[in-house]
């Protein structure tokens, strides 16, 4: 601190140190922070093309959080020059950093334990760009993982940004990793027509041909009671159909149910 008082002291003092403190510091200084970013921007092009050719193409999590590293650090590297240039005694500026450094990681505490939680889910990779997951309630598509956050947009067109360290501490359901979703319906009848029921829903599992043959479908009185039978129906499908299937397969079955005057209840 002495000696950015002194480089202050000399620059104000003298009218025409200013002149020359603008020319031979501040500007050049600047420069460098322009040309920092130009870099930057131009190697994080330049990386995206040549990560495209490569593996890690297939990956947009570890691709993005790489490329967003790399642009961040030639960031820091160029503005400590910038700052060299000026005049500022970088070296004894980061020496007299020690209680302020810790101050400042007490209050960014939450932020780099985003950053660790980000670098532990890429190892981890508990999910990709492009899968369906549940994360603390939410269910959506993720689209991207930065230093801080995780960004997914759910079902029904909501994005949801999430901190790391949250979604790296909660349940994670993935369901794009399987290769089946197994579809469950509940449905209850009248005790005399419960027979007649299944005969109806076996029917109809066999007409829809997105629902997998292995592991077999299957339908059954789950529970019988005055009121009715409970009858549960069981089918499998891919992870991409389990919705439309799931929804299109209980309207027929009802619909069937009805046409046969029999009464869901």
């Amino acid at each position: 601190m002495d000696e950015i008082n002194s480089i202050l002291k000399e620059i104000l003092g003298d009218p025409g140190g200013v002149r020359t403190w603008l020319i031979r510091s501040l500007i050049p200084a600047l420069l460098i922070v322009a040309i920092g970013v130009i870099v930057a921007r131009l190697i994080r092009r330049s990386l995206r093309a040549f990560l495209g050719k490569s593996r890690i193409h297939t990956d947009p999590l570890l691709s993005g959080f790489f490329l967003q590293a790399i642009y961040s650090l030639i960031l820091v590297l160029s503005l400590i020059t910038a700052l060299s240039k000026a005049g500022v005694p970088v070296e004894t500026f980061i020496a007299g950093l020690g209680i302020t450094g810790i101050v400042i990681a007490f209050c960014l505490k939450d932020t780099l334990s985003n950053l660790a939680a980000g670098l532990f889910l890429l190892i981890y990779r508990p999910f990709r760009a492009g899968e369906t997951i549940e994360v603390e309630g939410s269910k959506g598509t993720v689209e991207e993982l930065t230093v801080v956050n995780m960004q997914m947009t759910t079902t029904d067109g909501v994005r949801v940004i999430m901190p790391n360290s949250k979604v790296l501490n909660a349940k994670i359901t993935n369901y794009s990793v399987v290769e089946e979703r197994r579809i469950e319906l509940i449905i209850k009848v009248p005790r005399r027509d419960a027979e007649r029921a299944i005969e109806i829903i076996n029917r109809l599992i066999k007409e829809e041909d997105r629902i997998l043959k292995a592991p077999a479908p299957a339908a059954s009185v789950s529970s019988l009671a005055e009121s009715g039978a409970t009858l549960t129906v069981w089918a499998w499908t891919r992870p991409a159909d389990f919705q439309t299937v799931t929804n299109n397969l209980y309207l027929r079955i009802v619909g069937e149910l009805n046409q046969a005057n029999i009464e869901t209840v």
